[in-house]
């Protein structure tokens, strides 16, 4: 797998399969570039469909990549690959349309995970992921009074926070005991938890859904716990799944959550084949031999680029290797996380200011520690804090582990007010 020219063909044109476009232009390969691509709007900024989209900050427009880098690529919005032929290397779509390559990346990124039973195309209840979701739900939202978020995974905190700046009410409902806990960890989910609480959004944490039946114009949102809540609009922010429905009927193709790559994002099973975004299971040797997915808009764009550079390199490809990371706004405060959080890590908990009476508000980082090394951070309304502490994680992995838990609390300036273990 080392090509200079030839057609390399993209399944998908989200922030992976547009990275990987970019990369193999900048790289100067001299081929043809052909993306395949099911959605026929222009690729877009797809974290915004949760955020400035809904509240009308932001218009389709403005959430457009930037594709400048990607140059004389051939995009076929709005047609889908809908089969591949390993040994003839030919990829068929919806179309009817067949394409020969030389070589493949699987950027087919996810879909959204609906609740058991959910009505499709009814008033007032939504499935949010893409860009026609958002704009859906906005229209939605202009004549709401009350919305119920099923999920307080970061989409559904991200669009409570942007219900409450419309001065609708809120319900979320999560079956966790605190919001965030699973891309931020207990504690931190904790803080943000009470800052919702503050901010009068109804939470409904422990619970889940039950039922879900149509009152005249309205839709009641029955609970695990017999509680009835009655709203106007009805959101379901689960999560998301793989998209593997193309690998998963190929032999030796292994697509148990997502499809599993070599460290270097080969495709194991499919010859001249690279995986990247929500969809490539691979070991980041940064942090594990484990195969893993990291299902974020960073880790999309860096695997994109990675797995263009494993088919230019061929058999020189090196393994591809991140720090996951992330970051959103919600409820005025700027949460980042950045690493793994291991749930038995030890955990050290750093104030930017101490005396606050509001541990949140006054800004706050957990540094997750195995073994002495900083693995992983967690942090709200503490920028510069993070910025200083995540320096280390991006470090050299040597230089990363030759620094101690002291060594980090010296270089935030900052004093640790607790240990947890």
């Amino acid at each position: 797998m080392s090509t200079t020219t030839g057609r390399i063909v993209i399944l998908g044109a989200g922030r992976a399969g547009t990275a990987a476009a970019a990369e193999l232009r900048r790289s100067a390969f001299r081929g043809e570039v052909l993306v395949l691509h099911d959605e026929t709007a222009a690729p877009y900024h797809r974290p915004a469909c949760a955020k400035g989209l809904l509240t009308g900050h932001d218009r389709p427009r403005d959430i457009d990549l930037e594709l400048s880098g990607a140059r004389d690529v051939q995009w076929q919005l709005g047609e889908s690959a809908v089969g591949i032929d390993p040994d003839d290397q030919v990829v068929t779509t919806d179309r009817g349309n067949e394409y020969e390559y030389s070589d493949l990346v699987v950027a087919t990124g996810a879909h959204p995970v609906r609740p058991a039973d959910w009505p499709v195309n009814q008033p007032g209840l939504h499935v949010l992921y893409g860009l026609s979701d958002a704009l859906g739900l906005r229209r939605d939202l202009r004549s709401a009074r009350h919305v119920v978020v099923i999920g307080a995974g970061m989409t559904g905190c991200e669009v409570a926070s942007a219900v409450w700046g419309l001065g609708r009410e809120c319900t979320l409902v999560d079956p966790a005991p605190e919001v965030l806990g699973r891309p931020l960890g207990q504690l931190l989910g904790g803080l943000v938890t009470d800052e919702m609480t503050r901010f009068g959004i109804d939470l409904r944490l422990g619970r889940r859904l039950a039922k879900l039946t149509r009152n005249r114009r309205h839709w009641v949102v029955g609970l695990d716990d017999g509680s009835e809540i009655v709203a106007d609009v009805v959101v379901a922010a689960l999560g998301e799944r793989p998209n593997v429905g193309l690998l998963d009927r190929l032999p030796g193709v292994d697509c148990t959550d997502g499809v599993l790559c070599d460290p270097a994002l080969r495709v194991i099973g499919l010859p001249n084949a690279v995986a990247a975004g929500s969809v490539a299971r691979w070991p980041n040797r940064r942090f594990s031999d484990s195969a893993t997915r990291v299902s974020q808009w960073l880790a999309a764009w860096e695997t994109g680029m990675g797995a263009a550079r494993t088919l230019l390199a061929g058999r020189r490809a090196t393994p591809v290797t991140l720090v996951p990371r992330f970051w959103s706004e919600q409820f005025g405060m700027r949460i980042q996380s950045c690493g793994i959080l291991p749930p038995d890590a030890e955990v050290t908990l750093t104030a930017s200011r101490p005396g606050h009476r509001n541990l949140a508000r006054g800004g706050v980082a957990f540094g997750y520690h195995v073994d002495g090394e900083l693995v992983g951070l967690a942090a709200v309304n503490a920028p510069r804090l993070f910025t200083t502490l995540t320096r280390f994680l991006i470090s050299d992995p040597g230089q990363r582990n030759r620094a101690t838990i002291s060594d980090q609390r010296r270089a935030s300036g900052r004093s640790v007010l607790a240990a947890v273990v």
